[in-house]
């Protein structure tokens, strides 16, 4: 898989877990509320729905549901590049009630990108666990000529205008793909924002555009011939696509860009809550029904520590600052 993630699938997430059957809620707002959880929890979701990030929630809330006997909510709140609703969770009150999903747009693409964020995801967020990495994928109608990205590249040169890529939204990860794609080709690009993967999929499959880099949406079309996949933006091959070159190996030495998900909680959630809400993450992600669930959209489960996931994020961050001045460079 990703370089981003083998560090994390290295450690021994399980360890996470020791202990918490006498994990003590004697003060702060555990007390003042009664015993936690006593009402459903909303997760935000920051696109919109029937993404892969609504599918890993899904299996997290099933374990959530099953151990303290209460559900996940999932509250779409798309737009913005992520930006609305992390500023939504943001505001909220941090009692163990609200969570967000995170993705690489909201936390550490607009941070580079946009200078009214609105949130500091290091100061307003407490990481409860990393959840999954995906490859970010180059996919194009099956119609098109094309095998490659070269291939892709040489074609738009040829036919100036008729090739329009989609995007998850502006500022997330398959977007700044696209323009990298764009600028490392040295051929202009007109690139079509959606409010989510799914509808820019729709319109992908409808003809409405041409090519795009997606996740986990696009896959069930490159399976079904509708779609060609040309090359993923990880460092190195995924072991679930083995077959599919990277960028780097179709050209585009460089180009490392990979989907992961980091659950959260506002700052100031009771460090006994994300204590207990990251073992259960932990417990659902190293489930075999919910790997391989997540093996068939092409995804890794990665749990990890809250620190780790706060490290993984810090570093993210570095990492997305370098791409967009990369792409922004004259």
């Amino acid at each position: 898989m990703t370089g981003e993630g083998a560090g994390l699938r290295r450690r021994d997430t399980g360890r996470v877990m020791l202990g918490l059957g006498a994990a003590s809620f004697a003060g702060g707002t555990a007390r003042s509320q009664g015993a936690w959880p006593s009402r459903p929890i909303r997760v935000v979701v920051p696109s919109s729905p029937g993404g892969p990030t609504d599918v890993v929630t899904r299996l997290i809330g099933d374990r959530v549901l099953a151990e303290f006997g209460q559900p996940l909510v999932i509250d779409n709140r798309s737009g913005g590049g992520g930006m609305i609703g992390f500023r939504l969770a943001a505001r909220a009150e941090p009692d163990g009630y609200t969570l967000i999903m995170g993705n690489p747009g909201p936390v550490a693409i607009v941070p580079h990108t946009e200078s009214h964020v609105g949130y500091d995801i290091l100061r307003d967020f407490e990481p409860v666990s990393m959840v999954m990495i995906v490859p970010v994928m180059l996919v194009v109608r099956a119609e098109i000529p094309v095998r490659t990205p070269r291939e892709l590249a040489d074609y738009m040169r040829a036919h100036p205008g008729t090739v329009a890529f989609g995007s998850s939204g502006p500022g997330q990860s398959p977007h700044m793909a696209a323009e990298l794609f764009g600028k490392m080709a040295d051929i202009p690009m007109l690139i079509s924002p959606y409010r989510g993967a799914a509808p820019a999929v729709s319109d992908l499959v409808a003809g409405t555009i041409q090519a795009m880099f997606d996740t986990t949406t696009a896959l069930p079309h490159t399976q079904a011939g509708r779609l060609r996949a040309l090359a993923i933006g990880s460092r190195v091959r995924s072991a679930l696509m083995p077959d599919l070159p990277t960028m780097a190996e179709a050209g585009f030495p460089g180009f490392e860009i990979s989907s992961w998900y980091p659950l959260f909680a506002p700052a100031g959630t009771p460090p006994e809550i994300i204590t207990r809400l990251n073992a259960v993450v932990v417990r659902a992600l190293n489930d075999p029904t919910a790997r391989a669930r997540l093996a068939s959209m092409n995804a890794e489960a990665i749990p990890s520590t809250p620190a780790e996931a706060r490290a993984f994020v810090e570093g993210q961050l570095v990492n997305w600052g370098n791409i967009v001045r990369r792409i922004r460079s004259s």
